[in-house]
């Protein structure tokens, strides 16, 4: 079959599938519809190092993400430690990014302008540029719009969450965060330990922008070091920003490797009562290797999360906030 034939047959695909979910879903009356932008999604991981093909396996597939509504992802490019400071691993996940986002439901459907979820760019864990701290400016013109300077071990760029020795940002570390800044990106503090969201709060309030944190949860709930305390939760939202509760279950639950939906909403409800609903969005990790809890397997439950959260007291706006409206306001359009 000719590659023409093979795109016109997948697009086909795309809209029958998408108009069958469309036809079994709850009218509005029944059930208000809540489109949803997750700001950590790890696609490229699974196909440039998994050797994947995420949109047809996976947690995030092209389904799933149409039967949960998700209008827009966060797409982290991330190179795995193992690989050690290799720049050109970062532009083969880059590579593998930009192919998924020529596929559905990234790239419009034929006869339409805009696709059916948009996409974004991170950069997760920034160790690849520690030797050339402002290569970071290019990688923002390319359109990574957050900066994750740390991932899940100690760097010579600062101290991780999950490291040994948990201190703030090296010298290095603080020079590549303040090049990030001023090329226009926002700062992600989700795997920093508590020293180094400390020092990227500063480099933050200093430059006047959000700080995030894409993908944590609550500590005072689950006291994992991957999660935020109460007191940096506040600090993060006065300084405008947002954090994406992640759904991984060891960052939801005490219970050993088991969550639940009910778990997520109980770290909704803390992080709102916290950081406030202009502060809460979504970060699942859908695709990093992460467990999700029970009831919340992929995208498609995105639409049992809302009801939860509904018969929990929350309102249709408060909904549209933390699973939509304020990742968008912090990540401003796609590029």
């Amino acid at each position: 079959m000719s590659a023409e034939r093979s795109a016109s047959h997948l697009s086909l695909a795309i809209v029958a599938a998408a108009a069958a979910l469309a036809a079994a879903a709850p009218s509005a009356s029944a059930s208000p519809t809540f489109g949803v932008v997750d700001l950590h999604v790890d696609l490229p991981f699974q196909a440039q190092f998994r050797g994947k093909s995420p949109l047809d396996q996976g947690q995030a597939t092209t389904r799933a993400l149409l039967a949960g509504h998700v209008e827009g992802v966060v797409l982290p490019l991330f190179v795995p430690e193992r690989l050690g400071v290799d720049p050109e691993q970062l532009t083969a996940v880059h590579r593998a990014a930009l192919a998924l986002r020529a596929r559905q439901p990234f790239a419009p459907l034929p006869g339409e302008a805009a696709p059916r979820t948009q996409t974004w760019l991170s950069l997760e864990g920034a160790r690849t540029l520690t030797g050339s701290p402002r290569d970071i400016a290019a990688w923002v013109a390319r359109g990574v719009r957050v900066v994750g300077v740390i991932h899940s071990s100690d760097s010579a760029l600062g101290g991780s969450a999950t490291g040994n020795a948990r201190g703030g940002l090296t010298p290095a570390g603080a020079e590549l965060a303040r090049a990030a800044l001023e090329a226009g990106a926002l700062l992600d503090a989700s795997h920093a330990s508590d020293a180094a969201f400390d020092d990227l709060l500063e480099l933050s309030r200093a430059r006047g922008v959000p700080l995030l944190a894409t993908h944590s949860s609550a500590r005072a709930l689950t006291p994992h070091p991957r999660n935020l305390d109460d007191e940096r939760l506040r600090a993060l939202a006065a300084t405008g920003g947002v954090v994406g509760v992640n759904f991984h279950a060891p960052y939801v639950s005490r219970r050993p490797g088991r969550a639940t939906l009910t778990d997520v909403v109980a770290h909704l409800e803390h992080l709102v009562a916290v950081a406030g609903e202009d502060a809460v969005a979504i970060g699942s990790d859908f695709d990093g290797d992460m467990r999700p809890p029970v009831g919340l397997a992929s995208p498609a439950d995105f639409p049992a999360l809302a009801r939860a959260l509904l018969a929990a007291g929350w309102s249709e706006a408060r909904v549209r906030k933390v699973f939509s409206v304020n990742a968008r306001r912090v990540l401003g359009p796609p590029r």
